[in-house]
């Protein structure tokens, strides 16, 4: 199975699609969409949604990936960054790919066996455990990726329908 995983942002979208083969974790595609902010906000949404089609369109998952939202101390940000999840999830969806919901509990949980784990412990377990591609990661990518690695563990075994 290849997931395409979602770590949703509007000035930052962390990407990931990974799959699991021979019974290894591997990540196919990672990046970050990058908005840009002298955009208008319409715009930026246009940016994010091509560019989830453009992976959609060249990686081929079967399954999309996506942490829920948990509502931030600035409640415009939240507000956006929901506006921008509903993009990509209406991006996915006209794709034909299966929608699954992760919490961050979930994720912490897959990744390092517990749920209180902070973005370091995250991160050291997603380079310790996962065969990454060459180069710099943003947060928002090594992000996506452990949403990816969460997802393979709940869903990976076979095909869930879609929640939207």
């Amino acid at each position: 199975m290849r997931i395409l995983a979602i770590d949703p942002g509007f000035d930052r979208v962390g990407i990931a699609v990974v799959e699991k083969e021979h019974g290894r974790e591997s990540v196919v595609h990672s990046q970050c969409i990058v908005t840009n902010r002298a955009n208008t906000f319409p715009d930026r949404l246009l940016s994010i949604e091509r560019g989830v089609e453009d992976v959609i369109r060249e990686y081929t998952p079967t399954l999309c990936a996506i942490e829920e939202l948990y509502m931030a101390a600035n409640k415009t940000t939240g507000i956006r960054v929901a506006e921008a999840r509903g993009v990509i999830i209406a991006t996915a969806a006209r794709a034909g790919l299966s929608v699954r919901d992760i919490s961050p509990l979930q994720v912490k949980m897959a990744v390092t066996g517990y749920g209180k784990a902070d973005k370091t412990q995250i991160n050291m377990m997603i380079h310790k455990t996962i065969l990454l591609p060459e180069g710099k990661k943003l947060d928002d990518e090594i992000d996506a990726i452990a949403i990816g690695v969460a997802a393979l563990a709940m869903f990976g075994k076979s095909a869930y329908p879609q929640t939207y």
